[in-house]
């Protein structure tokens, strides 16, 4: 709420004072205020239940509202960065350094306390990291907005366009993290931090196991590993055991919570893949 109020009086405030730097700042919490919104909508959808019509429930929702929260910053960016350069080209006009002053420190303590309300929420979600960094980001500038007051109290205009594109800088730092850990998981990738060849040398290493293909890792959050794989089984291997001792493996080494394991005879899939298979979801 304070910072839907605060974005406001921002935004008069740079539009009264001709500022860039609460201007810019105040597109910034645009995408703030936006980006808490989209992380408190998808928090409840992640929180449905699997049905047959979503046999994975709504768990992605978290990371659709994280890549849109980039995108907005993105498009932040860029019209910052353009009005930025205009100003330093064509002059930039006089700007009241204290009006711009107070509204940054009044921003600052806005953000940190937002920022540090969402830290505090053990929510460690992809889309609740977003608005974090948006938090942290408008507080970097805020502070840019304070120092480019002080310049402007001495006579220097220019400082408000540059301050601008250090906030420029820090929303696009926030943008790249943020895309590239949301299209992350959007391609299907393995998450970070899951060693994919490590879990097939471990998986070949089981007894009985001959082969292992069609191994796939990937993750719906950004946080939970999932794994599936194929495992080719000698002839006097036991199905119940490999695949129990798969799913142990899976489970204590790698802190995979859902795993699928089909094992195979023979050469795979073309002899009787599908036949007998084990399963946990």
């Amino acid at each position: 709420m304070f910072n839907g109020i605060f974005l406001v009086i921002e935004l008069f405030v740079g539009w009264w004072s001709g500022s860039l730097a609460l201007l810019s700042d105040g597109a910034h919490m645009v995408s703030d205020v936006g980006a808490l919104v989209l992380a408190l909508g998808a928090a409840q959808l992640a929180t449905r239940r699997p049905s047959t019509a979503m046999t994975y429930g709504l768990g992605r929702a978290e990371v659709l509202g994280a890549f849109l929260n980039g995108l907005l910053l993105v498009a932040a960016c860029v019209w910052i960065v353009v009005e930025a350069v205009e100003r330093l080209v064509h002059g930039a006009p006089q700007v009241p350094g204290v009006a711009v002053f107070a509204t940054g420190f009044v921003g600052l303590v806005i953000n940190l306390a937002s920022a540090w309300y969402l830290h505090r929420s053990d929510d460690d979600g992809m889309n609740t990291r977003g608005a974090l960094l948006h938090m942290l980001g408008d507080a970097l500038g805020s502070v840019a907005a304070m120092v480019s007051a002080g310049f402007l109290l001495v006579g220097v205009p220019a400082a408000d366009p540059v301050a601008s594109l250090v906030v420029a800088a820090l929303v696009a730092v926030g943008a790249w993290s943020l895309l590239r850990d949301a299209g992350t998981v959007l391609l299907e990738l393995p998450p970070p931090g899951l060693d994919v060849d490590g879990v097939r040398d471990a998986l070949l290493a089981l007894d009985g196991v001959a082969e292992v293909h069609d191994l796939h890792a990937w993750t719906l959050d950004g946080r939970t590993p999932i794994v599936s794989a194929h495992l080719v089984l000698g002839q006097d291997a036991p199905f119940e055991e490999v695949c129990r001792d798969a799913h142990r493996l899976l489970h204590d080494r790698f802190e995979v919570e859902h795993a699928t394991v089909q094992p195979e005879r023979g050469q795979g899939c073309h002899t009787d893949c599908g036949v007998r298979s084990s399963a946990i979801v």
